[in-house]
Order: C-alpha cells, then structure tokens, then sequence
C-alpha cells in the first residue's frame, strides 16, 4: 500500500465504520473517467465573469460526414455573445480537446459555435449551451448559470 491508498483508506473508514462496509471493496471500484465518449459534444463551463473553460468532442462519425482530416484541416471555435457578436476565437486540430478561455464579459449570455475551416470559409458543427449571470446585472458576484441546447 502506497502513501496515497493509505490517505484514501484513512479518508474512507468513517463511511465504512457506519455502512460496515469494506475499504479495499469501495478503493477497487474507483475508475479512470473514459478519453472520450463517443458522443458529439461542445461544452462551456462558466469559471468567473471574466474566464470560461470549453470542452468539446467531436465524434470519428462526425468527422467522417464533414470529411475532415484534422492533420489537414483545423476546428475553428467562437466565443459569442446572445447577440452573435464575437468576443474572440481559437482553433484546435484536435477532435477532443478543453481550453481556458480569458474574456471581458460585459455579455449577459455567452456560447460557443464549432465551426470547420474549409480555407477562409467556416463550416457549422456544433454549438455549446448557453452561459448566463443573473438578472441583477455583471459583476464578480453574479451567480452565472447554464443552459444546455442539446450539443447540435
């Protein structure tokens, strides 16, 4: 048993104690979360008024129908407002992937479209939920929320 097992152990006995349950049972169940879930997904997760992390997988069935190649060609991502006025973009050539994004948010409501670069044109593939503050305005109290539209 290494230092961590013995931590995890140690942290688990309370709730063992009064389930009379085993603490090597409940440590073995633990699993690694899977790379990817084969399900088309952009995701934009709210941090502080300022900073939003964005997670997104693209499925090798969507890449096969937009034909992309992502050694070829890149995914271009938009951070935007309820308005569809841009606050800034990224690209990425990977089809599973997560970024920090730094922004000044003024915006009551912000998402993210994914779009593939085909030369200077943009193609439409997925949109994120839709990251909102409360009513009473911005501020670094605003209590932010999400709404999901579904991923497509």
């Amino acid at each position: 048993m290494n230092f961590t097992d013995e931590l995890i152990a140690q942290g688990l006995s309370h709730v063992c104690k009064s389930s009379n349950a085993n603490v090597r049972d409940i440590k073995d169940e633990h699993k690694e979360p899977p790379k990817k879930y084969n399900k088309d997904k952009l995701v934009l997760l709210p941090i502080n008024p300022n900073s939003s992390f964005v997670y997104w997988e693209v499925t090798d069935k969507r890449l096969e129908k937009f034909g992309i190649d992502l050694k070829n060609v890149e995914l271009s991502f938009k951070l935007l407002d309820v308005n569809h006025l841009e606050i800034l973009e990224f690209s990425s050539n990977f089809a599973i992937g997560s970024y920090y994004l730094n922004h000044k948010n003024s915006h009551k409501a912000i998402y993210v479209k994914l779009y593939l670069k085909v030369g200077e044109r943009l193609e439409y593939i997925l949109s994120s939920n839709i990251v909102g503050a409360s009513d009473k305005g911005i501020n670094n109290n605003s209590i932010y929320s999400s709404i999901n539209l579904g991923g497509n």
